[in-house]
């Protein structure tokens, strides 16, 4: 009888705190709630965008203030299916799903009625989803291609893709790991109360992560390099007081820089030369697959490499290479072994320019974010329009 009122008493508390929740919205939590919201749980490739979704998503922090839209099969920003048109597709991730800018500031919504030199007029389809490696990727062109009347496709592959394709066999290879992902998603999408528990425990472990674990990684590491004289340490430091010095201020919160002022480094945060970065095997078989449903629907497929990290764009504009991009430039030798049509956007950073014509990537991206900005995206759409109507000629 005990243990029963201990139940109940437990079971009460928790149903007035997912009451409070539901009444008081807090903004940091409704910020979340609203992405849950917009997304849906697909046995295939884990993750979609609901369909005919309409609201308004509003950064806890004041960050972004967007308004996100789905059409009738789940795509961002998309006008309602029209095959009788013909298509120019985008997929990738959230780089291509637009996050952090409104429906009609993102590069795929901007090609939409673009028309071709013979007077073609094209609908565009913002196939990206938040988070989607190649497999997911490759799992949703083999589902949908059949059912739209794309000619053109813009694949957005991310430096972020070797996590995604962990995370997503971690889950598709276990049936366990399947059932408790599928059964967190729809708790999480649907009670508020344990949105709250999970955002907390992610916000915790990325943040021990950042702060703790990667410095630690980090000094053990750059202390092996400067004590060893083996020529594959590449080390970015000379001595140990230099590192020392670096060390403590991972420890300590960065000052931020004036708004849109071009971001400062430290020397070492650019290189001359890339190591290269492990891949996981099924992001080439994917990528060979997605070319394969390209050539059997007869569209012609163009692959973008997004640098999505403004420290690429930095190291970029001086002539440099930075860590973050060891992944697309692995990916990058490998497509022109496979001799694929191909664009890297990090060739055409010399074009990111502020208002006062310096080179500054900075307005392009959102502030403590990878993603692009309005004013990213339309860098983005004129690369891709530009090639687009050289493809579609």
């Amino acid at each position: 009888m005990k243990l029963i009122k201990i139940i109940l008493s437990i079971l009460i508390v928790l149903f007035s705190i997912e009451i409070i929740l539901r009444v008081t919205q807090p903004s940091a939590l409704e910020y979340y709630r609203l992405q849950k919201q917009f997304h849906t749980y697909n046995d295939e490739y884990l993750v979609d965008l609901e369909t005919d979704i309409n609201i308004r998503l509003k950064h806890f922090q004041g960050i972004f203030d967007i308004h996100f839209s789905t059409n009738e099969m789940g795509f961002r920003g998309t006008d309602k299916i029209n095959n009788s048109m013909p298509q120019i597709g985008c997929i990738g991730d959230s780089v291509t799903m637009g996050f952090g800018v409104s429906d009609e500031d993102t590069f795929c919504n901007k090609l939409n009625n673009l028309k071709d030199k013979q007077g073609n007029v094209y609908q565009s389809i913002n196939l990206g989803v938040d988070a989607y490696g190649p497999s997911a990727i490759e799992r949703k062109l083999k589902k949908q291609l059949p059912e739209l009347n794309i000619k053109l496709l813009f694949y957005f592959p991310s430096n972020g893709d070797d996590i995604d394709e962990y995370n997503f066999y971690s889950k598709m290879n276990n049936k366990l790991s399947k059932y408790l992902f599928k059964y967190q998603f729809l708790a999480a999408k649907y009670s508020y109360l344990f949105l709250a528990l999970k955002v907390t425990q992610e916000q915790l472990f990325f943040r021990f992560r950042e702060t703790f674990i990667f410095s630690i990684e980090s000094g053990i590491y750059n202390y092996n390099c400067i004590s060893s004289d083996k020529k594959e340490f590449n080390c970015p430091y000379t001595n140990f007081t230099e590192f020392y010095y670096t060390l403590l201020n991972d420890f300590r919160r960065p000052k931020k820089n004036p708004k849109d002022e071009p971001p400062h480094f430290e020397e070492n945060e650019c290189q001359k030369e890339n190591d290269k970065h492990p891949i996981p095997r099924s992001v080439f078989d994917s990528t060979r697959n997605i070319i394969q449903l390209a050539e059997k629907n007869n569209i012609k497929l163009v692959i973008f490499l997004a640098p999505i990290d403004i420290e690429t764009a930095y190291c970029s504009q001086l002539g440099l290479n930075h860590r973050l991009y060891n992944y697309s430039k692995t990916l990058k030798n490998f497509l022109i072994n496979e001799k694929l049509d191909f664009i890297d956007l990090n060739d055409y950073t010399y074009l990111m320019k502020d208002s006062q014509n310096r080179l500054n990537p900075r307005p392009y991206y959102i502030l403590g974010d990878g993603h692009y900005t309005k004013m990213g995206n339309n860098w983005v759409y004129e690369i891709i329009k530009n090639k687009a109507m050289e493809v579609l000629q």
